[in-house]
């Protein structure tokens, strides 16, 4: 109850065996249906005013200049991820240049979603 928004944070990135947890947050909508950023250092129970009623999201916080940046094939396909959902939301809109880099990134996504889905179903040790 009184634990750090990076508690959580690393419970879900351990979950999905991310290592380049940087690149992403937890994200939730305040009372001022405003979408804002699980603070890493405050509690929890301080951020949250229903922690029942509130969905948390886990979005790319940054994406890097360039993406040969990312070490890992899961980061690439989350990344790719959130693209594809945020042009399709229209939370993401850009000129020609921006589009072609964006296409990029999904692109050279390597782990196909099949693959993905398989590997999550996969049982943790």
């Amino acid at each position: 109850q009184k634990a750090s928004g990076k508690v959580l944070f690393d419970l879900v990135c351990s979950h999905l065996n991310l290592i380049e947890g940087d690149y992403f947050g937890l994200e939730f909508q305040n009372h001022r249906k405003m979408m804002v950023w699980l603070d890493h250092i405050k509690p929890i129970i301080k951020q949250l005013h229903r922690p029942k009623r509130t969905t948390l999201r886990f979005s790319v916080k940054f994406f890097p200049p360039d993406h040969a940046q990312l070490l890992e094939d899961l980061t690439r396909y989350l990344f790719a991820l959130q693209i594809k959902q945020d042009l399709y939301c229209g939370r993401l809109t850009c000129n020609g240049t921006s589009a072609a880099l964006m296409v990029s990134h999904i692109i050279q996504c390597e782990a196909p979603t099949a693959v993905f889905f398989a590997w999550l179903k996969t049982p943790k040790q």
